[in-house]
């Protein structure tokens, strides 16, 4: 916004600012200023300082207490350095003394979009962002040459910069994936952006996407900027993609096609350079044919697409995995002796997992932590669950007169979970790996008999 008494000079830099890319405006006051910053946001303000009425420096006081404040470019003819300062120390990115050449404009007025961009970012980071640890960005173990061939695909992915959809069952890893894809982009050098989309209630899935103008809806009070604003120039990726609301599809689906999209409440269209790679361990082409998930999105989304295999189907995973986790405990627990007896080593190489790593990371975290104090050897009983079982074999099963198939697996497997933890929903979501939202929708599906094969 380009703010000044003189109707010339504020023509003048308006379009030139406009032809630098911005989406431009202009206000003749202080206060004309003011009325347009309660109606929308900007990035940048060319403020000038003497002005009738409401001065510059005056102006600059009110904007610098917005929550959502612009960076302040001030525009004075006084070439004495104190008016200068005075702005600055008031909070003002610069100031440009008049007469400024349009060079000199842009190139302060750059420089200005792009901090405000990095602080802008940062702030919707701490809000949305779950960071990697250290520990999931080196948890990417594999010794399969299944895992062998995904990374290779994944490698070629990341430098396509194309969408991703990655599919596999719950804890198999997607989210490490996505975040291996991400590193090796050309956007790595910014973070990446998270969301589960089974963990947002269906009513704010729109605005924590998008982002809401002030006075959007009851307790909107301030603007708030999406988790597509906060990825600009980023990944976004999206886990549980299935969960989404078929609303939230649509517009989605029109921001993927042409990289602009509206906060709730605006009739602002805003853009966005941002790659999406989404996750989920439903079948979409199922979910498609049911009409659960638009066909256009999903074609759009699956440009490129990876599976991750269970840990059941490349067991030579197992020893791997078990030597990374081994090494968190030793340093976590501060046991550096801590190991595992042949028999217990055994056993997680015979057992099917059908947590997946999830589930073989948390059996070693309790083994861990249980073991006896006097001894540094996890034993074969102090791992699996209890209803696991040995088999004639030796191999773990889980207790039951037949074979089960792989969702009557599953739901035994949740609804035990459930009456460990008396019923708490919550408390078992957490220990399952998967979002509330999830378990309600798997046990509504158990009430309703939604399965055909369900016990």
């Amino acid at each position: 916004m380009v703010v000044d008494d003189d109707a010339v000079l504020r023509k003048l830099v308006t379009e030139q600012v406009a032809r630098m890319g911005f989406d431009s405006t202009s206000a003749a006051s202080g206060e004309e200023s003011l009325e347009a910053l309660a109606r929308s946001d900007f990035d940048v303000m060319l403020l000038d300082i003497r002005m009738p009425g409401l001065s510059g420096l005056d102006t600059l006081r009110e904007v610098r207490k917005l929550e959502d404040a612009p960076e302040v470019i001030m525009l004075t003819a006084d070439t004495s350095l104190g008016t200068g300062i005075e702005a600055m120390r008031l909070g003002a990115y610069d100031y440009l003394t008049k007469p400024a050449t349009l060079d000199e404009i842009e190139a302060v007025v750059r420089k200005a979009e792009e901090k405000r961009r990095l602080v802008r970012q940062n702030a919707s980071l701490r809000d949305v962002v779950r960071q990697p640890s250290d520990e999931a960005l080196s948890a990417f173990v594999y010794k399969s040459k299944a895992m062998e061939g995904l990374v290779a695909l994944a490698e070629t992915a990341a430098r396509a910069d194309s969408t991703v959809v990655i599919t596999g069952e719950s804890g198999t890893g997607k989210d490490v994936l996505a975040r291996f894809i991400h590193a090796r982009s050309q956007r790595a050098d910014t973070p990446m952006i998270a969301v589960n989309c089974a963990a947002l209630p269906e009513t704010l899935f729109e605005s924590e996407f998008f982002g809401h103008e002030r006075g959007a809806f009851t307790g909107a009070t301030s603007t708030k900027r999406g988790l597509i604003e906060a990825a600009d120039s980023s990944t976004l990726f999206l886990d549980e993609v299935g969960e989404m609301p078929a609303q939230t599809q649509v517009k989605l689906l029109r921001f993927l096609e042409e990289g602009r999209f509206r906060r709730v409440g605006s009739t602002r269209d805003r853009e966005a350079d941002v790659r999406v790679v989404a996750a989920t361990n439903r079948n979409l082409a199922e979910d498609v044919t049911a009409g659960r998930f638009r066909a256009d999105l999903f074609y759009r989304l699956n440009v490129i697409s990876l599976h991750v295999q269970p840990l059941r189907q490349r067991r030579e995973d197992i020893p791997a995995l078990v030597e990374h986790f081994l090494a968190l405990f030793r340093e976590r627990f501060n046991r550096p002796a801590l190991d595992l007896s042949a028999e217990a080593r055994a056993r997680l190489g015979s057992y099917d997992w059908p947590g997946n790593v999830r589930e073989l990371r948390n059996t070693l975290e309790r083994a861990a932590a249980l073991a006896a104090a006097g001894s540094d050897i996890i034993e074969a009983d102090h791992l699996l669950p209890p209803h696991a079982s040995q088999g004639a074999e030796g191999k773990a099963d889980i207790s039951s007169p037949a074979p089960l198939t792989l969702d009557q697996l599953e739901r035994q497997h949740i609804l035990r979970v459930l009456e460990e933890q008396g019923g708490n929903r919550e408390r078992a979501a957490a220990v399952l790996g998967i979002s509330a939202r999830t378990l309600y929708r798997k046990l509504r599906e158990y009430e309703t008999g939604a399965r055909p094969d369900a016990l």
